[in-house]
């Protein structure tokens, strides 16, 4: 009995054609999955910057609310960067979250910093306003009597400014 040495190496052919699809199948998926997860951390960053510029534009205490932001891990979002945004200076400026959440935190110790060390999805809450900002429910008050301040901005991550004396 004669064997068909030509069907077996089809096979084998066959296969390798298998792997490689599959392998270029794969590459396309996770190539989408990162340019999608791309496209999603910089519509947050989008979003944010819109809604300090509405806080911006009305700094009488109103709550600004951008729902579901996403943050990578290892970002961070500094008082200059918001400062340069809304054209006033850093010292008015500070951040807050909650301190049960171990994936933020100040880099420097200061509140006119805020990094992330996980990727994060969750509220960003901004209010902005003439006269002191008195939320001492998480990280105490900001103080903004500086002479250049022609008003103050809170930009908090996770917690709702409002609900922080609750």
């Amino acid at each position: 009995m004669k064997l068909n040495q030509k069907g077996q190496e089809f096979e084998v052919f066959n296969v390798l054609i298998g792997a490689v699809l599959a392998l270029a199948i794969l590459v396309i998926i996770i190539s989408l999955i990162n340019y999608l997860e791309d496209l999603k951390v910089t519509s947050s960053r989008q979003v944010i910057e819109q809604k300090l510029k509405s806080a911006a534009q009305s700094p009488d205490g109103s709550i600004f609310v951008a729902k579901g932001v996403i943050l990578p891990q290892d970002s961070s979002f500094n008082s200059q960067q918001f400062g340069f945004i809304l054209n006033i200076e850093p010292e008015c400026i500070e951040f807050d979250f909650p301190q049960e959440i171990n994936s933020m935190y100040y880099p420097n110790s200061s509140k006119n910093t805020i990094g992330f060390s996980k990727r994060v999805q969750t509220e960003f809450y901004v209010l902005c306003q003439k006269e002191d900002i008195d939320f001492s429910g998480y990280n105490g008050t900001l103080e903004c009597n500086s002479e250049n301040c022609e008003f103050c901005c809170l930009a908090s991550f996770g917690v709702n400014p409002a609900m922080a004396n609750n």
